[in-house]
């Protein structure tokens, strides 16, 4: 019986195919020891789970350092750090080319280290490899923010509008006017129509005047 085998993405280690389970974002084929599980039970390998909890990082490695130095150039145009400092801005470990050669210090737009520096208006004056220390100059006129890309202007496209046709006017029949005319006049007649009674006398209710005539009222006796 032929068993078909095949290697882990991660690890390069050799299973059997029915041993590696295959990620659901990726698509590749991983072993045990190389996936872990979502809340929802789907597999995913540990290269995109890093990738899920990683923040993203915008810019390069020394991006930090190249902001520590804009915000210096306010103030002075001499900076001496040791690499100690640059390693906590930048939050990483220098390479070990900085700390055994002068080269990887020099003032070229070549290397992203040197873009640091020279694309904020400074350049390195002197490095001292025994001290592990370097000293940057601020240039005369140079920049102090960073280059922003141009925006592209896109070509303005004449755009074709449509004539929009006026609203007709609509004008009310003859009989919502007749209508609306003959409602203000019975308004009008039971306002000027209405009896009015000075001070705070009230009008005699219906109900008295049905059970009781003017001439004919009730009359109080006592007990």
């Amino acid at each position: 019986m032929l068993l078909l085998k095949d290697n882990c993405s991660l690890c390069g280690r050799i299973f059997r195919h029915s041993a590696l389970r295959r990620c659901y974002r990726c698509g590749r084929r991983y072993c045990k020891d190389c996936i872990t599980f979502t809340k929802d039970g789907e597999v995913l390998c540990l290269n995109c789970a890093r990738r899920m909890v990683s923040p993203k990082k915008f810019g390069t490695k020394y991006s930090p350092f190249s902001r520590y130095l804009l915000r210096r150039a306010k103030y002075t145009s001499h900076v001496t750090l040791s690499f100690v400092e640059i390693e906590g801005i930048i939050g990483d470990n220098l390479p070990f080319g900085a700390m055994r050669s002068r080269e990887w210090w020099t003032n070229t737009s070549r290397t992203s280290q040197g873009q640091a520096w020279l694309n904020v208006g400074w350049k390195v004056q002197d490095v001292d490899l025994n001290k592990k220390t370097v000293t940057l100059e601020r240039v005369a006129g140079g920049e102090t923010e960073p280059r922003k890309k141009r925006k592209r202007r896109k070509e303005s496209i004449p755009v074709f509008e449509l004539p929009v046709k006026p609203k007709p006017r609509r004008i009310p029949s003859k009989t919502k006017i007749a209508k609306a005319q003959a409602r203000m006049k019975n308004v009008e007649r039971k306002r000027t129509s209405g009896k009015r009674y000075k001070g705070r006398l009230k009008p005699k209710p219906a109900q008295e005047k049905r059970l009781f005539k003017p001439e004919a009222k009730p009359t109080m006796q006592d007990d």
